[in-house]
């Protein structure tokens, strides 16, 4: 809608405009509890690591964000360790012979899913450990409380 009447904001207020765009999405999705396609808007976006080595590269590029995408970083850490830890609970309690594992079963089994569940967790928590900006404490011990439950 935005594209096609022009603007006079400058590269960085436009991509913050439309990055703030996507996280809407995510967290709409979040809310609705479509866990499958907001982790997959949160992978797309790039802007959390799902693997240890890309920790560093996200801490460093974090600093290059606006205030606006900074200020939301708690809430997005939250809500992506809460899909993380809701499929991770998800597919321990689905038998393995169950289709309702779809993504699952497709991955090379459950315990490669879990597996996988749990080491983008243990990323989370380390990029957020490294993070140069205070997050509210209970952040930080929500995020190692929810990893802590995949182990």
């Amino acid at each position: 809608r935005y594209k096609g009447q022009g603007h006079t904001a400058t590269l960085s207020r436009v991509s913050t405009f439309y990055l703030l765009l996507d996280l809407m999405q995510f967290f709409n999705l979040y809310h609705d509890q479509q866990f499958d396609q907001a982790i997959d808007v949160m992978q797309r976006l790039k802007l959390l690591p799902f693997r240890a080595e890309d920790v560093d590269s996200k801490v460093t590029s974090f600093r290059q964000y606006t205030d606006e995408i900074r200020h939301n970083c708690p809430d997005i850490l939250l809500a992506t360790m809460n899909v993380l830890y809701t499929q991770y609970r998800s597919a321990k309690s689905t038998s393995p012979a169950s289709p309702a594992l779809g993504r699952a079963t497709s991955d090379g089994g459950l315990a490669e899913y879990l597996t996988v569940r749990r080491s983008q967790a243990r990323a989370l928590i380390t990029f957020a450990g490294m993070l140069p900006y205070r997050m509210p404490g209970d952040t930080s011990a929500r995020l190692v409380q929810m990893e802590a439950l995949m182990n």
